[in-house]
């Protein structure tokens, strides 16, 4: 199981995302489902006609963006059928996902005839269902929205956001939209403990993907490992506006150069990038002494409980095999303060003499380290020379 911090919701939606893609195993259902949800991508999903029930078709009809089309007979023989047969509630009664896709048939259809039999069909079985405890919250909503309520009132935030996304039932005011995402994420946070059906986690996960695509909501000192090695591996995309002057800009200045001469000049470059996201950043931290040696990290993000150890490799007299054994003696003794003894640890190479040819043995060499989780490393840019 994926050990969950509760302050990185990046992890938790990763963690939501495995659950459901498990759950889905090999149901045409379900995969169509998650496909629908951009959750998998269009080619895992496959359909077998001869497997598949009528009632199932039809379902997936609506999730599967024109892979699969039951045609108006298919529609017409399923939605002529009764909800029970002597006594017994078919399969659909009970599911209300099947309903919703198929549902979404019949708006795409866009046949006036077929909507009526559709709203005959459910008649029969999902105002009676409605009336039930068995029911969550989130299948209610959905409930309300497939018996054909135009403006339904959702008492769950991650419904009306899902369908909103999907352009189906639009939020168009602005607070109320923005009350429902703070309502979203309160429930978000809770769920790694919860049991909810995976086609419930799995809408969580897409949800948590539009709003992502919208504005970034979690601040910088919230970010998993991921996160950061992203923010650090994309630090070369800024060089190109890297200052070095072969003239001054302006009448009578002087041109500037700004040099990265040492390793210290790196470690201040990364603080006045990270500082402002990463509250409480340290550098230069002492550590408990260890015999005669006093050890110091460089970089600290507390919040991300993260150490970042900065490397310069100015000339070729610095050899790659030199900074790979003070990396390892590095990390020994972060190791040995209680304090660091679980942290996160990146190794942050700036390699002026721009020796690419050596950095994916370095790379496999530091990540092979016990302790170490991550490897950046940038170059000098080319102005520099």
């Amino acid at each position: 199981m994926v050990s969950i911090d509760s302050a990185n919701i990046y992890d938790l939606r990763e963690y939501l995302f495995n659950k459901a893609l498990e759950s889905a195993g090999t149901d045409p259902f379900k995969i169509a489902f998650l496909v629908s949800l951009n959750l998998l991508p269009d080619t895992s999903f496959t359909f077998n006609d001869s497997s598949t029930t009528l009632y199932q078709k039809c379902a997936i009809s609506g999730l599967s963006n024109d892979r699969v089309q039951a045609s108006p007979e298919e529609f017409a023989r399923l939605l002529g059928q009764a909800s029970t047969i002597d006594g017994t509630p078919r399969p659909w009664v009970a599911d209300i996902w099947g309903v919703l896709g198929i549902k979404f048939s019949v708006e795409t259809s866009g046949n006036d005839e077929t909507a009526k039999k559709f709203n005959q069909w459910i008649s029969g079985f999902l105002p009676e269902r409605m009336k039930t405890d068995r029911l969550n919250s989130y299948e209610m909503d959905v409930a309300r929205y497939v018996s054909g309520d135009e403006c339904p009132v959702f008492s769950s935030a991650c419904i009306a956001l899902y369908l909103h996304y999907k352009n189906i039932v639009p939020i168009d005011e602005h607070e109320k939209k923005r009350d429902y995402i703070e309502q979203y994420f309160d429930d978000f946070r809770g769920l790694y403990d919860s049991d909810l059906p995976p086609h419930i986690i799995a809408i969580f996960v897409y949800v948590f993907d539009e709003i992502n695509k919208e504005v970034s909501f979690v601040p910088p000192n919230n970010w998993g490992l991921n996160d950061i090695l992203k923010f650090l591996e994309n630090i070369p995309a800024g060089l190109k506006r890297w200052t070095w002057e072969d003239a001054g800009r302006t009448k009578g200045a002087a041109p500037v150069k700004w040099s990265i001469e040492n390793e210290y000049h790196v470690q201040n470059l990364l603080y006045v990038m990270l500082a402002p996201a990463f509250d409480g950043i340290s550098d230069e931290e002492n550590l408990e002494s260890v015999g005669q040696k006093n050890p110091r990290v460089d970089l600290y993000l507390p919040s991300a409980h993260t150490i970042i150890e900065v490397k310069y490799r100015k000339d070729n007299k610095k050899s790659f095999q030199a900074l790979i054994g003070e990396i390892a003696e590095d990390i020994s003794l972060y190791r040995s303060d209680p304090k660091y003894k679980d942290c996160q640890l990146i190794c942050f190479l700036w390699d002026h003499t721009r020796s690419t040819q050596e950095h994916a043995k370095f790379k496999e060499g530091v990540l092979k380290m016990d302790g170490i989780q991550g490897c950046v490393i940038v170059c000098s840019p080319s102005v520099m020379e």
